[in-house]
């Protein structure tokens, strides 16, 4: 015996919500599956059905799964519920269906309990003493609970007979516990503890009751479908027989119809009496036939004559409702003036029937058409019941050409004694009789029958036709006879069938019960060998990881991927789909393996794997090729579009901050994306080329993602030319093409010069003339910015110091402005380095200024403010560079020892006309005055620019209006022109 836990209430793990709640929706699905099964197995008309399988969904599911399963047992049931209520036709929106749901989830409760108490579980079962008490006593007991609740609630609405209350009961209580018997090993195998005992019993046990269940599933199917057969044939025979007598009935109604017109057209002066004894014949042979009449045409002139002498009694009209009214003037009216039987008639009397909408139009059509024509359903003026009465027109003609229309002869019937009488010999007791007209109006289709049965739907229990057409006068007719509660009842199933099914499942539980004691003695054996095994497997498993998985990240390694990518490929040139191959390399690994150690540098690399594979699919294969570098593979990618898609994420995602040892690092990634078969048709061309493009990518500024270009290779080869020049440049002495150019800056008030800004230029002997926009970012991302930078102070103030000594009046009171770079600044050793060069060149410090960029504040920190005091102390002048195109907070412009803002050029290119580049100017320079700082404009090129900014307080002008860079040996001849110049 494999006894987990002898407690009766053995501890659960406690369920998260959404565990409970995925519990409680997979419970109900089953048991409203289960239950649908069941239904199928119900013989007609009995409520109580032969196995009711949910109950043994409901009682396994509390057992094995707790009480998460419960609310799920209640729902199903509700379903079940609805489900039992429309298959025998009632109404299931009633608060009786919570009943038998409470009561199915209070059963399954307790069988739970009690297994727990008297048997114990979790068990594997292995004794025959625990699977016999569990089939045949425990669950057997417990299941008369619902039952006992059940059949109350459905006596009391009337959906079970009380003389049947017992009956049902014990067929309910017999249904479940076969259920549970059934479902409850079932619901074992597959959710039961202990796990591994339970499921070596699906063969053993789970198929043989499986196909024992479906086998025994199928002949009690077969039986009720032979069954049913029998009741749906003889409801079509009742209603084939009903059709045929009421179509007969009709038909001679219309021959008595046109007989009396035949009379008429030979007579139509007949009197009231004579048309009486006429008549009566028919009345008398066809009940239901409310009366005959003869309507005489009356024309305008001849109603005074009608209404006053012959026959003398004035002309009606009636309306929707019966009423009469005296009959408007009209050209010609089709009076009832002969009537059979006249005393139960008299209101029908001189009643106009042309007066009457539906009337007239069966009139007009009876003229027209020459047969006779029936109206839609309609009260008639006579009746005094609720009755649907329609009246059947036939033109009378004289005999005699030109066959001129005299009158028009009728018969009214009431539809429900016409339907009774034709039928009256037939066992219809059963059956609920529908007659429509299927010509009428909708609204008005019921010719006989309970109000509002030509709206409901036909009873599809025997599947049986319940339809039959019937022509009347022109008019399509529908007879519909459904089986009633009667019916159902007449017809009670043969308990012989129920004796056989329930035979049928009590051998499957014998069944079961065989199976699992016989299984039970031989679980021990396969658990240990199936042990053995996964200890085998899990030891192969684990060599196949190591082999192709790194062991840092738990991504697949490069070995791994190149196999999975070449498969890949070779798929999707067979089938002519699109791959994608992403190469990131992570753009500041370096910095933080260096600065925080080794240890957090694979924290960092975790921490991206981890990231990679939330924004990747799930057929994406990410892996790491080595250091910072990873690759990912896009299987069945939509073109471009999706693989953009996937860079974005992967973009987004490692853009963000990941915490290492408390401290938050942002690192990026450059990716470089291609596609086959666009950019290669094998793995090799393929990663080659998204390694070029993750260069594009860093090139353009890092963290940025670009699909491979064949452009790029010349772009690469590009920038590796211009790198390997500008290091080459550096380390000669004449600078390999690199000079200094200058351009002057005025005073805004007279014109003249109060100093000069270095730039930077390159004409290289081999490439010619390289922008600096190009190499500047070259040196940027070669780590050489600095070096360009110290040659250039460096040339720049050996240049001033020429100029001083040769001119020391002119060039004493010139001050020369020097860019710097924000990865120049951050050197620790700056201060010290251009302390060095002023002394090497043997240049005041009040004749340096140096310009920074405002992206040097987003990085302020106590080490930056030191600096810049370090240089204002050395007596260094500072300039903010490009003022109002980055970051510059006036916090900073206050604490900072800066004393002169630069105008970017973009600002003063839109003034005066531009309203936002003049407001921007003019917000500047009066922020300037108020802080004391200097300003200088910037790309001055236009007279309306000066002026404007002269008469808004600018102190320093620089641009082409005044001066384009000029090179060393013109800038003194230019200075000696204009430094006795005075402003227009």
């Amino acid at each position: 015996m494999d006894v987990v836990a002898s407690a009766p209430n053995p501890q659960v793990p406690r369920l998260t919500l959404a565990h409970q709640t995925a519990i409680a929706a997979l419970t109900a699905l089953a048991y409203a599956l289960a239950g649908w099964l069941a239904l199928q197995l119900r013989v007609p008309p009995d409520y109580a059905i032969v196995v009711f399988f949910p109950a043994g969904v409901a009682a396994g599911a509390a057992l094995t799964l707790g009480r998460a399963a419960l609310p799920g047992v209640w729902l199903g049931s509700l379903a079940v519920q609805v489900m039992a209520h429309q298959a025998v036709g009632a109404d299931w929106r009633h608060w009786g269906v919570l009943v038998p749901a409470l009561g199915a989830t209070a059963m399954a409760a307790t069988s739970a309990w009690a297994v727990r108490r008297w048997i114990g579980y979790p068990s594997a079962l292995d004794e025959p003493r625990q699977v016999l008490r569990l089939l045949f006593v425990v669950l057997p007991l417990t299941s008369g609970l619902n039952a006992s609740v059940a059949v109350p609630t459905l006596v009391a609405r009337g959906i079970i007979a009380p003389g049947d209350a017992l009956g049902q009961w014990g067929s309910w209580w017999l249904g479940d516990a076969l259920g549970t018997v059934l479902l409850v090993p079932l619901m074992l195998i597959l959710l039961g503890q202990p796990r591994s005992a339970w499921w070596a019993r699906r063969w053993g046990v789970g198929v043989p009751l499986g196909l024992a269940l479906l086998l025994s599933g199928a002949a009690v199917r077969l039986l009720s479908d032979a069954q049913t057969g029998q009741l749906r044939l003889r409801a079509e025979q009742v209603g084939g027989q009903a059709a045929q007598a009421l179509q007969r009935r009709l038909d001679a109604q219309i021959d008595a119809l046109e007989g009396l017109g035949q009379l008429l057209a030979r007579d139509p002066t007949i009197g009231q009496e004579a048309f009486e004894q006429v008549a009566g014949l028919w009345l008398r042979r066809y009940p239901g036939t409310q009366n005959f009449t003869f309507n005489w045409r009356v024309t305008r002139a001849q109603r005074p004559h009608y209404e006053c002498c012959d026959p003398g009694w004035p002309i009606l009209a009636r309306d929707a409702q019966g009423q009469r009214f005296a009959a408007p003037d009209a050209d010609e009216h089709m009076v009832i003036t002969r009537l059979a039987p006249l005393a139960t008639n008299l209101a029908a009397r001189g009643l106009d029937v042309l007066s009457y909408a539906p009337l007239r139009q069966a009139v007009q059509r009876a003229i027209d058409s020459g047969r006779p024509q029936a109206t839609e359903p309609f009260r008639l003026v006579q009746e005094q019941g609720t009755q649907r009465g329609i009246v059947v027109y036939h033109a009378v003609r004289t005999a005699t050409p030109p066959h001129t229309v005299v009158g028009i002869v009728s018969s009214a019937f009431r539809m429900g004694d016409v339907t009774q009488a034709a039928l009256e010999a037939l066992p219809l007791h059963t059956l609920a009789l529908c007659l429509i007209d299927l010509d009428a109006s909708n609204g008005n289709q019921r010719l006989a029958g309970p109000q509002g049965c030509e709206t409901q739907p036909a009873d599809t229990t025997l599947a049986a036709r319940t339809d039959w057409p019937l022509r009347f006068a022109q008019r399509a007719w529908l007879l519909r006879l459904q089986p009633t509660e009667a019916f159902w009842r007449e017809a009670s199933a043969d308990a012989r069938l129920h004796l056989t099914a329930s035979t049928a499942f009590v051998a499957v539980g014998l069944l079961a019960a065989f199976l699992l004691v016989t299984t039970g003695q031989r679980r021990r054996v396969e658990q240990l060998v199936r042990e053995r095994t996964l200890e085998l497997a899990h030891s192969h498993a684990q060599l196949q990881h190591l082999a192709h998985y790194d062991v840092l990240t738990g991504l697949v390694n490069r070995t791994r991927w190149a196999e999975l990518a070449r498969g890949v490929l070779a798929s999707a040139q067979r089938e002519g789909r699109q791959v994608g191959i992403v190469y990131l390399d992570l753009d500041r690994f370096k910095q933080v393996n260096d600065s925080m150690g080794h240890a957090q540098g694979d924290r960092l690399l975790q921490a991206v794997a981890a990231r990679l594979q939330t924004c990747l699919r799930g057929r994406d294969v990410p892996a790491r090729f080595g250091g910072d570098e990873f690759v990912v593979l896009l299987p069945w990618i939509k073109g471009r579009e999706g693989a953009a898609v996937v860079a974005r994420k992967i973009t987004r995602a490692l853009e963000q901050p990941i915490e290492l040892d408390g401290t938050r690092v942002r690192i990026g990634a450059s990716l470089g994306v291609t596609l086959f078969p666009d950019d290669g048709l094998d793995l090799d061309t393929l990663l080659r080329q998204a390694d070029t493009a993750m260069y594009a990518a860093k090139a353009a500024g890092r963290n940025q993602w670009r699909f491979f270009e064949p452009s790029m290779h010349a772009h690469v080869s590009r920038r590796l030319q211009l790198e390997s020049a500008l290091r080459e440049a550096l380390a000669e002495p004449g600078g390999g093409g690199l000079g200094l150019v200058y351009q002057p800056q005025v005073d805004a008030r007279n014109g003249r010069p109060l100093g000069l800004e270095v730039l930077l230029r390159w004409q290289h002997p081999q490439l010619g003339a390289v922008s600096p926009a190009e190499f500047v970012r070259v040196a940027e991302e070669a780590g050489i910015i600095d070096r360009l930078g110290h040659w250039v102070l460096q040339q720049a103030l050996a240049q001033l110091a020429h100029w001083r000594q040769r001119d020391p009046q002119t060039f004493e009171t010139l001050r020369m402005a020097v860019n710097v770079s924000a990865h120049e600044f951050a050197q620790a050793d700056f201060v010290a380095r251009v302390q060095q060069a002023l002394h090497e060149a043997g240049v005041p410090a009040r004749a340096l200024e140096l310009e920074l960029t405002e992206s040097l504040l987003v990085q302020i920190n106590g080490e930056v403010i030191e600096r810049l005091h370090a240089l204002q102390h050395l007596g260094v002048h500072l300039s903010l560079d490009d003022f109002g195109t980055g970051y510059s907070s006036l916090g900073y412009l206050k604490r900072l020892p800066i004393g002169t803002l630069k105008i970017d050029r973009g600002f003063v290119e839109g003034i005066p006309g531009d309203p936002d580049s003049v407001a921007i100017v003019r917000a500047t320079l009066s922020m300037a005055h108020d802080l004391g700082l200097r300003v200088v404009a910037e790309g001055v090129e236009t007279l309306a620019q000066r002026e404007f900014l002269r008469a808004h307080g600018c102190a320093a002008l620089q641009g082409w209006l005044f001066a384009r860079a000029l090179p060393a040996e013109a800038l003194p001849d230019w200075l000696a022109r204009h430094q006795t110049a005075t402003a227009v």
